[in-house]
């Protein structure tokens, strides 16, 4: 994966020969961002020299460079915490009166109190909107720093329900918010790991503890249980109840063309959103991906039915988010514990390590009984 995001940089602008020019932007932000509360890498701090050479810099903690060049990973200062800081552009309307992106509106309608407890919302909060000096067109959206859902993989079935059950909510709770997602590919979906990693792990090798001295101390889901979250509202729209939902054109999302976007016709942008639900399970559970090299992983198949009724042809066809959830949650109690307590096995997974990776879970089930913990990760049970 590496290799392909590395792709797109340009030769002169390898991490190897320093910082790349999408980087400095950031460089010339750091008092800015220092004075706000928030400190960024020594890779971003005024006059920093490489402590790497060439092609060592996969091995330094400052040779790791970013990929998106509109977000950025910094410290706040109060409490030591990641947060990820998004660049996003404002909209000039008529008379060059400049409003707040979508993206912000979105992440700040779920961030209110009247949100922000629910335990159904899902959407990453915005913990602060920094507006630039002499920058009218663009500001900063500070939020807490995620970790991809799947890192590290799910022990279990019933920790990989877990995630399912959540963002499957979120989904949910933006719909009865008259508010569609639009973009709710895997790519826009994170796990809060904090608690997970008790010492912290590095932004862009997060394998490493943050000062990349050590490999990161780490707990299972079912020990401590994490809370996903769906991000990235830039195509997201709300509507107004009163009023009927637009018909919307459907965006490629993840990878994922939904068959109302090959069609080029607009369609219940609820349903397009359903669609990329129904094909996210699909891909990452029950299939796989051969061309992403993401395996198919046992114990799924339960949840068959569901999916492919909600990757349909026909957005008509397709089941509400209520339904989804109901019909799930009926899967999810006809399951034995023991089923939602067994491995999550990829199917690519070398046969011979099986039996001895078998052996392991079961003295770690057994762990996890005695210390009772739930065959489903619940954080109100910790």
């Amino acid at each position: 994966m590496m290799a392909t995001q590395e792709a797109g940089i340009r030769l002169r602008d390898r991490p190897g020969q320093g910082l790349l020019e999408t980087e400095k932007w950031w460089v010339d932000r750091f008092e800015f961002l220092k004075e706000k509360g928030y400190l960024l890498r020594p890779r971003y701090r005024p006059g920093w020299k490489p402590s790497y050479k060439l092609i060592q810099y996969p091995l330094t903690e400052d040779g790791h460079y970013m990929l998106n060049h509109r977000v950025i990973d910094a410290l706040r200062i109060s409490d030591s915490s990641m947060v990820a800081i998004k660049r996003v552009r404002n909209i000039t309307g008529e008379g060059g009166i400049i409003a707040t992106c979508q993206e912000e509106d979105i992440c700040a309608l779920f961030s209110t109190s009247e949100h922000a407890s629910h335990p159904s919302n899902h959407s990453i909060p915005l913990l602060e909107v920094l507006h630039i000096p002499g920058i009218e067109e663009e500001h900063l959206l500070v939020m807490p720093w995620m970790r991809e859902p799947e890192d590290p993989h799910f022990r279990t079935v019933g920790e990989g329900l877990q995630f399912i059950k959540e963002v499957l909510e979120g989904i949910q709770y933006m719909h009865q918010n008259n508010v569609a997602h639009r973009d709710c590919s895997v790519n826009n979906m994170v796990m809060d790991a904090r608690r997970m990693y008790p010492d912290g792990y590095h932004p862009k090798k997060p394998s490493r503890t943050y000062d990349y001295k050590k490999r990161a101390r780490h707990f299972s889901r079912t020990l401590v249980p994490p809370r996903y979250y769906l991000i990235d509202f830039g195509f997201s729209q709300k509507y107004e109840p009163s009023q009927e939902r637009p018909l919307e054109y459907a965006i490629r999302s993840g990878g994922a063309e939904p068959p109302e976007y090959k069609a080029g016709t607009p369609c219940d942008p609820f349903a397009s959103d359903v669609f990329l639900l129904g094909n996210m399970i699909r891909v990452q559970f029950l299939d796989g991906d051969p061309e992403l090299e993401h395996s198919a992983v046992h114990g799924f198949e339960s949840l068959r039915p569901l999916v492919n009724d909600m990757i349909q042809d026909d957005p008509e066809k397709r089941p509400q988010m209520d339904e989804v959830l109901s019909r799930f949650s009926n899967i999810v109690q006809s399951l034995s514990r023991w089923r939602l307590r067994s491995r999550a096995v990829k199917k690519d997974e070398f046969f011979f390590m099986k039996p001895f990776r078998g052996v392991d879970h079961l003295f770690w089930t057994c762990a996890m009984i005695a210390r009772g913990r739930p065959a489903i990760p619940s954080r109100t049970s910790v």
